[in-house]
């Protein structure tokens, strides 16, 4: 993980050109990438269309996005993975931001102005497609961590 900052910090209501990209900031963090390497999802999360464009780069690097509620999920969890959680910046807290949690705790707000980490809402995991297409080394892991977090509801 290579911490990455956004370089946006409007809400939804903010001009589509100064929408926050703390999103971009955590992918492009995780993926050790630069900002300009992921999609800008600036004016693409009011209208839905950010999770298909998502999805397609995600596609391309053999991966996928599943999304689930804190509640549902056995914290803490292995690894990195990115948390959806509410905003303390922002007068709309329901605008939501974007962090980066490792084993449990928060690694990384892409926000340098942040004081503190709203409430944790949804756990975002990457997995391949193609599970065959991964590293030998790599294989059984991905498999544990697919079965070790979820709660029975």
């Amino acid at each position: 993980m290579k911490p990455i900052f956004m370089t946006k910090f409007g809400g939804a209501e903010a001009p589509e050109e100064e929408q926050g990209n703390c999103m971009a900031a955590c992918l492009a963090s995780l993926f050790e990438l630069e900002l300009d390497d992921v999609p800008d999802f600036g004016g693409k999360i009011n209208n839905g269309t950010w999770y298909g464009i998502l999805n397609v780069w995600l596609a391309q690097r053999n991966l996928e996005l599943s999304f689930y509620p804190v509640k549902n999920v056995i914290l803490p969890m292995l690894g990195y993975y990115m948390l959806a959680v509410k905003s303390t910046t922002l007068k709309n807290p329901n605008d939501g931001h974007m962090v980066i949690a490792q084993n449990g705790t928060v690694v990384h707000d892409p926000n340098p102005n942040a004081k503190s980490v709203g409430e944790k809402e949804d756990v975002w995991m990457f997995s391949p497609i193609d599970i065959s297409k991964c590293k030998e080394e790599n294989r059984w892991l991905t498999r544990l961590k697919r079965l070790m977090h979820w709660k029975n509801k």
